[in-house]
């Protein structure tokens, strides 16, 4: 990287005295004596720049031009002299141009910019141009106008500026990785009585001090003579090792405050930089290897579970997504089979409930799977529960519709102003109310609440099949089905239970087999007042 740098700043040595050359040399040209009127060619032919001059009295008319200039426009002097800009190039171009050239007369002085330029038959260029009015003794008025090609120039400039913003970026992260590294990195004076010359964070950390204290420390004025002693002994023998072949040591380091003591594999030895002698110590913490491998156990296991989970999920969700699947595509066909409007009708009905059981079960996974990230934010308002759970109760009695099943809440529920997060609680009442419905073919649905403990204690009561006894502390884990022939991924109770624990909560349910259940949920949450009826 250093040695990049230095070639590039070479570059631009050589091509600043290049430029000053350049720039002497058109001071000649301007500084000609203007009472001839004009410039001899074959000075201006002689120039390194592409050079052209207008007559700013005659419409800006070409009046005389390098062969450099007819080189990169592909024409001949006869057929630039004489002639504007909007007679040799495009109009917005030529007005461009124009703009330049009024820009420059108008303020009697010289205009410099830099500009990219497509040129006949070249790739596109960027050209650094001055133009300059002159006003000749016999009062004609010239704009004397000279750019450079300085392509090859800015390429270098930005070269070299990306290489300085790579070596300041490199620089900012091996800053970074030094400071969050999890090692120890002591750095010490050899020559300075061993003083803290660099510590790293977690050595701040282990010592529970920071670097501005640490910082021109010798060991005794950290830590007990006892422990002092021994570090300096150690440092003194280690000065003698390399960074090839260090010294390894087993250590505990007490903290100054005496609250924690750390266990430490550490690599010392010496190293030279810009004359300075260092003693580098990088101490690897091993207190807490037996804590890692715990939790490595722990994540095994977490790993093995996950993989009984994942394949039990790609066994629930082909079954239940490969079932709405084949109902679309099969009606969908018979739909465009068909012409019978009536046939049409009731086939586009099971397309769209099976379109809507599909959208369930991804809307399921991806619930959980926002749950589980541990990332989601409630967001409490303050709102009268009664009117969001009669809303509640006027729509999902449209959904759950059986014609052998009444749905019922209870009646004279009282109006109570909450604060809590509206949409989840209303998810996990509507998932409950779906899941008796799905296991109660005949009988009732019944959803109320109720003020208890500072919150609110919501249940969905069904007469459906109900749940074994053994099967109730199980009922709430991911893709358990008690049924495999009803419909579902066996993640709705799941979400219920995540949602409402993430919400300070909890869920449970009473049930007896083949009589019916009852889920309860209890939220906690801010009671304002209540209302009067």
């Amino acid at each position: 990287m250093y040695n990049t740098k230095q070639d590039l700043l070479t570059e631009e040595n050589k091509r600043l005295r290049e430029e000053i050359e350049q720039l002497r040399k058109e001071n000649e040209l301007l500084k000609f004596p203007q009472s001839s009127g004009c410039l001899p060619q074959f000075l201006i032919d002689q120039m390194d720049a592409i050079i052209f001059i207008k007559d700013a009295g005659n419409d800006f008319r070409y009046f005389m031009v390098n062969e450099n200039f007819c080189k990169v426009q592909h024409l001949s002097r006869a057929e630039i002299i004489g002639k504007n800009d909007y007679e040799i190039f495009p109009p917005d171009d030529a007005r461009k141009y124009r703009e330049d050239d009024e820009k420059a007369v108008y303020g009697k002085t010289s205009y410099s910019f830099q500009e990219e330029v497509n040129l006949p038959g070249q790739n596109k260029i960027i050209l650094k141009t001055t133009k300059s009015y002159v006003s000749a003794s016999n009062g004609n008025k010239f704009l004397v106008c000279i750019s450079h090609d300085v392509t090859q120039s800015v390429e270098k400039e930005t070269r070299l500026k990306n290489a300085i913003e790579i070596e300041q970026a490199a620089h900012q992260m091996m800053k970074a990785i030094f400071h969050k590294l999890p090692s120890a990195i002591l750095i010490k004076d050899i020559e300075d009585n061993y003083r803290f010359y660099i510590v790293n964070k977690k050595f701040e950390q282990m010592c529970n001090m920071s670097k501005e204290i640490l910082i021109g420390k010798t060991d005794y004025d950290v830590f007990p003579k006892s422990e002092a002693d021994k570090y300096r002994k150690d440092d003194i023998e280690a000065s003698l090792y390399t960074e090839s072949d260090p010294m390894v040591i087993q250590e505990i380091v007490t903290s100054p405050d005496r609250d924690v003591n750390t266990h430490l594999q550490t690599f010392k030895f010496s190293f030279s930089f810009k004359g300075k002698s260092l003693l580098i110590c990088v101490g690897v913490d091993i207190t807490l290897q037996h804590q890692m491998m715990e939790q490595i156990k722990e994540a095994l296991e977490k790993a093995e579970q996950a993989d009984r989970l994942k394949s039990q999920f790609i066994t629930n969700m082909s079954h239940e997504i490969r079932t709405p699947l084949n109902a679309i595509i099969g009606f969908s066909q018979l739909i465009a089979e068909t012409e019978d409007k009536e046939e049409q009708k009731e086939y586009h009905r099971i397309v769209t409930q099976n379109n809507n059981l599909l959208l369930t079960l991804i809307e399921d996974v991806l619930n959980l799977s926002e749950l589980n990230s541990g990332n989601v934010k409630f967001n409490n308002t303050e709102f009268d529960f009664a009117d969001a759970f009669r809303d509640l109760y006027t729509q999902m009695k449209e959904k759950v519709f059986r014609p052998e099943v009444t749905f019922t809440t209870t009646p004279s529920l009282p109006s109570i102003l909450v604060r809590t997060d509206r949409e989840r609680i209303i998810q996990i009442i509507g998932n409950l109310v779906t899941n008796a419905a799905k296991f109660t073919s005949k009988g009732t649905i019944q959803m109320g609440y109720a003020c208890k403990d500072n919150g609110l204690e919501i249940y969905v009561k069904d007469t459906g099949l109900g749940i074994k006894a053994k099967n109730l502390e199980s009922i709430f884990n991911r893709f358990k089905k008690l049924n495999p022939f009803i419909q579902g991924t066996g993640l709705g109770l799941p979400i219920c239970k995540s949602i409402a624990e993430q919400m300070g909560g909890r869920i449970w349910v009473e049930s007896e087999f083949g009589k019916g259940s009852t889920f309860y949920v209890w939220i906690p949450c801010v009671v304002s007042s209540i209302k009067d009826e």
